[in-house]
């Protein structure tokens, strides 16, 4: 092969590189967001899909999840922090809202025992908002949701403040009349 034919064929390998390298990196810049919300929003989907029908009674003294979804407990601290965010959306203003579970006495029960059954790095953090909650103390509910937002490693949703009580039973009002 001549000097300048494999200078070429280097050349084109090199170019044959760069696209297909440029390609992969757009292609995972442009859809990874994509992605991971649709993962969210699939295991959001699959955790609130007892929402509507949300008329279950739990003393929070038994083990049975008044989240209505068949997992594990005690919990582990991913479905324990996306339960508190998840109720947290009934208060806060975001501009995105992936998950809802209606914030109820039993699930704040439910929650604060699985506290006490496991032991977790977060542990004060879950303690202190889900008391504050317990108590009927929710003014400072949008830090509370951007506290657990940001463990989880939040990029859009982040909570700029508080609904009124007529935001917030609208919003109640278009998760009860939402398909999943």
């Amino acid at each position: 092969m001549s000097k300048k034919k494999k200078y070429l064929f280097i050349a084109y390998i090199i170019a044959f590189l760069v696209v297909v390298s440029s390609l992969t990196t757009y292609s995972f810049l442009t859809t990874s967001p994509e992605r991971i919300k649709a993962d969210e929003k699939k295991s959001t989907e699959e955790a609130s899909k007892k929402v509507e029908g949300d008329t279950s009674v739990n003393t929070g003294e038994s083990n049975e999840n008044p989240f209505n979804e068949e997992v594990a407990t005690p919990l582990t601290e991913t479905v324990l922090q996306q339960y508190i965010h998840a109720m947290s959306h009934q208060k806060v203003e975001a501009e995105e809202k992936w998950s809802f579970y209606k914030m109820t006495d039993d699930r704040i029960q439910f929650l604060l025992n699985q506290l006490e059954a496991e032991d977790y790095e977060h542990e004060e953090l879950y303690h202190t908002i889900l008391l504050k909650w317990q108590e009927g103390d929710l003014s400072s509910v949008d830090d509370d949701h951007n506290e657990i937002w940001n463990l989880q490693g939040g990029t859009v949703g982040e909570a700029t403040g508080i609904l009124t009580k007529e935001e917030e039973n609208q919003y109640l009002q278009k998760q009860k009349n939402e398909k999943r």
